[in-house]
């Protein structure tokens, strides 16, 4: 865990709580800190479904003045799904320690369920756990040259590993996605099928990981155990 980072977002998040309206914390960071305890995650991500710039560069403002820190705006650019995302970087006294922060129109759920932890808004974990999911099978799945369907999502090692997490301690992935719409269902599994094995090994290497004896293979199992046993309650996927 870089402490030094870990201490510029919890400042920050001190500062978010008093100055938001309808923006929440999402994203690893959230499940890191008040779900899973499971890995170290570096940056900021706030959700709303409202998504007001006006609400945005408050906030902004507030973090300026009371931590004293250089907050530079980087870019605004529309992802995945049509949202609408703006990001900024906050430096420190350590030129190469940036902290990054992420506001994100929440397209997926108008009415998400937030909680609250120390006065934080937080999305609550069933929100985040669906929105690991999309963040891995996509919004919607398309053919490659050779005419097989695969998954649009990122294809992170992060977000695999959240989503084993999330299996594991808050409800299984076989049964979580049946609740999901048709098109994640789809996506997902078609990135079961497609993605690669040593890919994912690698890069769960690079994640800071909590768990001492952790072992990728063990997730790779679960993950593979968990999809089969989605495909085999459906009659066709």
């Amino acid at each position: 865990m870089n402490t030094m980072l870990r201490e510029m977002q919890l400042n920050v998040l001190d500062v978010f709580s008093k100055a938001t309206k309808t923006f929440a914390l999402a994203g690893g960071t959230a499940l890191e800190l008040f779900y899973l305890k499971h890995r170290f995650s570096k940056d900021l991500d706030f959700f709303s479904p409202k998504y007001n710039i006006g609400e945005i560069e408050n906030i902004i403002l507030d973090l300026k003045k009371k931590l004293n820190l250089q907050i530079k705006f980087e870019n605004e650019f529309i992802a995945a799904g049509h949202a609408k995302v703006r990001f900024y970087t906050i430096g420190s006294k350590k030129p190469d320690i940036k902290l990054k922060i992420d506001f994100v129109e929440d397209v997926f759920f108008k009415k998400p369920v937030v909680k609250k932890f120390n006065n934080i808004p937080v999305y609550d974990v069933k929100n985040i756990y669906a929105q690991k999911i999309f963040a891995i099978a996509g919004t919607y799945t398309m053919e490659d040259g050779f005419g097989k369907q695969i998954a649009t999502g990122r294809n992170e090692a992060r977000d695999v590993f959240d989503v084993y997490m999330l299996s594991k301690q808050i409800k299984p992935l076989h049964i979580f996605i049946k609740n999901l719409p048709r098109g994640q269902q789809r996506g997902m599994v078609q990135w079961w099928r497609s993605f690669s094995r040593l890919d994912l090994k690698i890069g769960v290497m690079d994640l800071d990981i909590y768990q001492k004896k952790f072992n990728s293979l063990d997730m790779l199992n679960h993950i593979d155990n968990e999809i089969k046993k989605f495909i085999g309650g459906e009659i066709e996927i």
